[in-house]
């Protein structure tokens, strides 16, 4: 029996396991969390599965792609939301249904047994009827025959007074869009090598911010990264007794000074070994 789930007007009935946009958010979430808890090993194996099954080569990405947009997508005309929602429904003839659904397979699988995480499907999320009513639609425009024509006419409704909303929803939606997941598989993989060791909180703070592509917080935690290095180097400077280290010193200075707060993976990187550096004096 279809179950509907309700919020105001929004209804939705669909499978939560099979909805891509949960999906990717719950794996973005997961990753993040991990960063949070030094539990880099776990992080990792979360962005290899956003990197390996949200490829562009797979229908997979195509429908979140879809599914993005229309959860994303802000605009103050309603005649613009409408044909929006006929374009979207144009694309979802294009897919390789067969296969889209042979890849959600084989991504529930995935995550099943390589995050073993029990929970995964069932955290709650602040956005889950406006994506579940999205996944709901696009079943239906592929062809699903789930929906009655007068609950995909509500539906559509719902569709498009969420295109026309408020600007408060879409920047809230809009700060947790994932980072470039195989960039920070490599940050993280690359750190772990290097250092042997789990990353410090000024790490993990960072590369959570760049993974929930959280701008605002990364430009602030580079900037505090760099302000304690700079107290961390003068603290370091006025016991440090050694020749070779104090002719370094304003080389060192200048790098740090020449750090400037970017989100850009160039600076991220040097952020991370300054942070690195931080721990390393403090010891």
């Amino acid at each position: 029996m279809n179950k509907h789930i309700k919020t105001g007007t929004i209804m939705a009935k669909h499978n939560k396991k099979r909805n891509v946009g949960l999906i990717h958010e719950q794996l973005v979430r997961f990753a993040s969390e991990k960063i949070v808890e030094k539990k880099n090993d776990k992080a990792v194996v979360a962005i290899s599965i956003l990197d390996k099954h949200f490829n562009e080569g797979s229908e997979l990405y195509r429908e979140f792609r879809l599914f993005n947009a229309l959860v994303h997508t802000k605009v103050n005309d309603r005649g613009v939301a409408k044909r929006i929602i006929q374009e979207s429904k144009a694309a979802c003839k294009n897919y390789d249904a067969n296969k889209l659904r042979s890849e959600k397979s084989l991504l529930i699988k995935v995550i099943n047994y390589d995050l073993d995480d029990k929970n995964f499907f069932n955290k709650k999320l602040p956005e889950y009827k406006v994506f579940a009513t999205v996944q709901a639609l696009l079943n239906e425009w592929r062809g699903a025959d789930k929906l009655a024509p007068n609950e995909i006419i509500k539906y559509e409704t719902v569709l498009e007074e969420w295109l026309v909303r408020s600007g408060v929803d879409n920047n809230k939606l809009q700060k947790n869009n994932v980072a470039d997941p195989l960039a920070l598989k490599i940050m993280i993989e690359k750190f772990n090598l290097k250092y042997s060791s789990k990353l410090n909180s000024n790490q993990s703070k960072l590369l959570e911010y760049k993974l929930m592509n959280d701008n605002e917080n990364a430009l602030k935690q580079v900037a505090k990264i760099k302000r304690q290095a700079n107290v961390m180097l003068c603290d370091f400077y006025k016991i440090c007794d050694n020749k070779v280290l104090n002719e370094k010193k304003i080389l060192i200075e200048n790098k740090i000074n020449a750090l400037e707060p970017n989100i850009d993976d160039e600076t991220i990187a040097k952020a991370l070994m300054l942070a690195k550096l931080i721990e390393t004096i403090g010891e």
